[in-house]
Parts: structure tokens; C-alpha cells; sequence
């Protein structure tokens, strides 16, 4: 299955370690944070992936080149820096490299988790897409969904307090014809809209994770990322 992983945004709030480096590049644990990424994809059998690029993707591309290095087949989408269209809009921009189903990740998250039987799930669904969850209980970040067994019941980036228990996990699989029918939404489009309409018409899979998330979006992150990466090293 292809793996689209969204990298265009400018990390502001790493710039204090990173300096002008795309998110997908900050150092961590040694290496560009793209590679741990790749390394849990290919620990699970996927290669494939589609970059969606926008700040500094010349120098993306530069590194990661087509992937094989890393032992992986990389194709990219590439949007200006100056208008991005959203986490939903890049997808809606990438639609002509997008495969019939896609695994969804963010540039600046690790997930430490076996992607297999996510995907299996999906395709056990018969729904035409699925969202990984936490739940977070307001532990990690701000909870912003709630699951009644295998389905999204709700989901808001604006939650008041009680209104949700798990979050986001971070991993999304997306049947193609689904942004199809965004192509001529306007922009910027987030992801969440996308999210929000699945779920207002039944049609978001759940599938719970029990372990935590990583995200590297600020030095806080990177420092977290890093003990955990050294204790699996032990």
C-alpha cells in the first residue's frame, strides 16, 4: 500500500533547534527524522511512498532523493511554500499520484506501532476510510474524537471539555475517490473537514492503539522522541 506522508508545512515552533530545516529533516537520534519514519515503514513491508512537499522541498528532495538509499521507492507532490492548501487540500493536490487506497501520515510524527493489522482492519471495514485513535483522555494533546466500537463517532478539532476521550493517532488510511470528491472545494482545506464529513455519514473506521504517539513539532517533542528511541536501544 502507498504511505503519502504530509512534510510542506514550516516548523516554527522547532525553529529553535532546527533552524530553517523542514520538520522531516530535524535531527533526531542521530539521523533526519524521515528516516526513523522509513524505517518503521519498512520494518511492516511498506516502501511506497508519496512526499507531499511544500517549505524547503528542494532540500528534501535533495536528501531523501528517490528513496532507495533507505531502501525505499519515493515519488513527490510539491506545493508552493507561499499557499499551501491544507493537510486536506495537499491530497486533493496530490489526486493524479495518489493510489485507489493510501496510507495517511504527518511529517512530524512517530508512530511506534505494527501498521499491518491497521490496514487489515481497513479492508475488514468495508468502510472507505479509517482512523487510528488514542485514547488520550487529554493526556498528550487535546482529545478531539470519540469511537462506539469499530466506528468515529465524533470528531472536532474545536472540542469543549467532556465532549471527547481519544485523539488522532497520527495514521489515517483513505480510499482515493474519497478526495476525488473534494477537487473543487476551496482552499485552504484542512483534514479535518474531510474527517468531519466521514464521520457525520458513518463511514470512518476506528481502530484503537493503545500505545502513545510521538510528535517532534517542538524541542520538547525531539527530547521525548530521543529517550524513547534510546531505551528500545537497550
Amino acid at each position: 500500500m502507498q504511505t503519502v506522508i504530509l512534510a510542506g508545512g514550516k516548523g516554527t515552533r522547532i525553529a529553535s533547534v532546527a533552524g530553517d530545516l523542514p520538520k522531516i529533516l530535524v535531527p533526531v537520534a542521530g539521523k533526519p527524522f524521515v528516516e526513523h519514519q522509513f524505517d518503521l515503514l519498512r520494518a511492516c513491508g511498506y516502501s511506497e511512498v508519496l512526499l507531499s512537499i511544500g517549505y524547503r522541498g528542494d532540500v528534501i528532495r535533495g536528501y531523501v532523493g528517490n528513496g532507495s538509499r533507505f531502501g525505499m521507492k519515493v515519488a513527490y507532490v510539491e506545493e508552493s511554500p507561499d499557499a499551501l492548501k491544507g493537510t486536506g487540500g495537499a491530497l486533493v493536490h496530490a489526486l493524479d499520484a495518489l493510489q485507489t487506497e493510501f496510507m495517511l501520515l504527518y511529517g512530524d510524527s512517530y508512530l511506534p506501532i505494527d501498521y499491518r493489522p491497521v490496514v487489515a482492519s481497513f479492508y475488514r471495514s468495508g468502510l472507505p476510510a479509517l482512523m487510528t485513535v488514542h485514547k488520550n483522555l487529554g493526556q498528550w494533546d487535546a482529545s478531539n474524537a470519540r469511537i462506539a466500537g469499530d466506528r468515529v463517532i465524533f470528531y472536532s478539532k474545536k472540542c469543549k471539555p467532556g465532549e471527547a476521550d481519544y485523539i488522532d493517532y497520527g495514521l489515517g488510511i483513505i480510499r482515493r475517490d474519497i478526495i476525488e470528491t473534494y477537487r473543487k472545494a476551496p482552499v485552504p482545506l484542512d483534514l479535518a473537514v474531510i474527517y468531519g464529513d466521514l464521520v457525520h455519514a458513518g463511514k470512518l473506521a476506528a481502530f484503537d492503539v493503545p500505545e502513545r504517539f510521538y510528535e517532534i513539532g517542538k524541542p520538547e517533542g525531539v527530547a521525548e522522541l530521543e529517550a524513547y528511541i534510546a531505551t528500545r536501544k537497550r
